[in-house]
């Protein structure tokens, strides 16, 4: 075997058992279930099996309110103000430029907007969000030179870094990172990098499914055609520049030195730990509560089936049977007072506070996990500011999330300029702007790989109640007499009013019409 592969391999099984003594697998995969809302895994009582998830009403608020806001790329060049030559200052200005444009266009047509919400999702439930960035040579550009950057997701399980204390990416000695692929796309993917007919051979299945997050990932479809194998792809610098190899445990499917300077992923911890690369999920600590809730109700779903209707009780001796017929005799045998030969048992009784111990500890902790009834939305709009207010106090505690997010997608940012500038050759143009109207520009690439490109993220908040605090100070301008109704239906938050733009033209049709017939009298 190969020693490099050997190596390779060696290093990402300690990385393996350094996950398995933290245990990492079983925390996202538990995370998981809770919050897809099986969450009776582990109890053997025999009780009803009710699920109220508190979990996923909290975590679903966590991620919208860190994700909500437009994000806006921007690059700059630190060197910029140090070069003397005045022409050469405009070409790096116009490359930075066209560079920010692209960085708009290239969010669009990734649709990072749906990327990122994932990207948040699998933070809050495993503690940390991966993306991979990767070239892809036969993606299709509409000019002459074919390939372009790919940004994908994937497992917090699926990384290796060199140091397990560090969660700084850019500062590893190497970082491994582990998919499972069909051994026939494998095969294929290493002929065409020029593998030789024996090592091909060597491409085989395994049975290795756990390394993927989720109990899902442990089942995969079974015969020749679908059998998957592990590969790895590790990633080292050497003279400062970028080198992977993707192999599988006895091959090397390809291996090469780029010239890229950044290692291709952003990452972020969601609760950083202290001396760990690895975060902690929101969920992990509410658990308990979620379990608590639903056994409480269990609980209390139980005694009401069981009591909640009365019971009859009589005297065998005197009444030989007992029926609930309407209207039906029932025969007594012997005399005496009938009374003291039935007895009704009424329903059973509830203790005072026990429903309401319940509905506490999912308010407290929704209450402590910032998803409070004003951020939620379960208030009744009376008085915008105040609510306006609340939100923005509620969303605090989550500026340190909010910064780590903005700080990965800087990262993002910036491997996306790194690959442009080690793959893009000069004469490929650069397309920007909105997709009804791209526009092309050219790029001196070989400067630009030269320059200090650094990425600047703006993440914008935005309100819920944004649409009605606008419509409510729309209203009273309008009660003022401060602007016409034309103006206040142009001003309208989009999907407030239906074909508005048929009453706009409308109204200012009779307006036009009424200045006619006044200028005739």
């Amino acid at each position: 075997m190969n020693t490099k592969i050997s190596k390779t391999w060696s290093q990402y099984e300690a990385g393996k058992e350094y996950k398995r003594r933290i245990g990492l697998y079983e925390t996202v995969h538990k995370n998981e279930r809770y919050y897809r809302g099986d969450q009776w895994q582990a109890t053997g009582e025999e009780l009803p099996r009710p699920v109220f998830n508190i979990i996923r009403r909290i975590t679903d608020y966590l991620i919208c309110t860190v994700a909500s806001g437009r994000v806006n790329i921007s690059y700059s060049d630190e060197n910029l103000p140090f070069i003397r030559s005045e022409r050469e200052a405009d070409i790096v200005r116009n490359g930075v430029d066209v560079l920010s444009k692209n960085a708009a266009y290239r969010w669009e047509r990734s649709k990072m907007d749906h990327m990122v919400y994932k990207f948040l999702t699998d933070a809050a439930i495993s503690g940390d969000g991966v993306m991979y960035c990767y070239w892809d040579t036969d993606a299709e550009s509409g000019q002459l030179f074919s390939g372009d950057i790919v940004t994908n997701l994937i497992d917090n399980t699926n990384i290796f870094p060199a140091d397990v204390n560090r969660a700084d990416i850019q500062s590893q000695e190497y970082i491994i990172l582990s998919g499972r692929a069909t051994v026939r796309a494998l095969k294929r993917e290493a002929e065409k990098h020029g593998a030789s007919p024996d090592d091909i051979a060597k491409i085989f299945p395994d049975k290795e499914q756990h390394i993927g997050g989720g109990d899902i990932s442990a089942y995969e479809l079974d015969g020749d055609e679908e059998a998957k194998a592990t590969y790895l792809i590790k990633f080292w610098r050497e003279d400062g520049f970028v080198c992977f190899e993707k192999s599988t445990q006895e091959c090397v499917i390809h291996r090469a030195k780029t010239a890229c300077r950044l290692y291709p992923i952003a990452y972020f911890n969601w609760y950083p730990s202290r001396n760990c690369f690895h975060g902690t999920s929101p969920i992990s600590g509410i658990i308990p509560n979620q379990n608590f809730i639903n056994r409480a109700y269990a609980m209390l779903m139980k005694h009401m089936t069981d009591t909640a209707f009365s019971k009859v009780i009589y005297d065998k001796t005197r009444i030989p049977e007992w029926s609930n017929r309407v209207g039906e005799a029932i025969a007594a045998v012997g005399g005496g007072n009938m009374s003291d030969a039935i007895s009704v048992v009424g329903t059973g009784q509830m203790q005072d506070g026990y429903t309401e111990l319940i509905e506490k500890a999912a308010s407290m902790t929704k209450e402590l996990s910032g998803a409070t009834d004003s951020a939620l939305g379960n208030v009744v709009p009376t008085n915008t500011s105040a609510i306006l207010a609340l939100q923005e106090s509620s969303r605090l505690p989550l500026e340190q999330i909010r910064s780590a997010f903005s700080r990965a997608i800087e990262d993002l940012a910036n491997i996306w300029a790194d690959m442009m500038c080690a793959y893009y050759p000069r004469e490929r143009l650069v397309p920007h702007g909105p997709a009804n109207s791209v526009s092309l520009s050219g790029v001196d690439f070989g400067r630009l790989s030269r320059a200090l490109i650094k990425a600047t993220v703006e993440v914008g908040a935005i309100s819920h109640y944004s649409d009605s605090g606008t419509q409510a100070v729309l209203d009273k301008l309008l009660e003022e007499g401060r602007i016409t109704t034309i103006q206040y239906l142009e001003h309208l938050p989009a999907g407030a009013f239906a074909d508005r733009a048929s009453l706009i033209e409308e109204l200012r049709s009779e307006e036009y019409n009424d200045k006619g017939e006044n200028n005739d009298e």
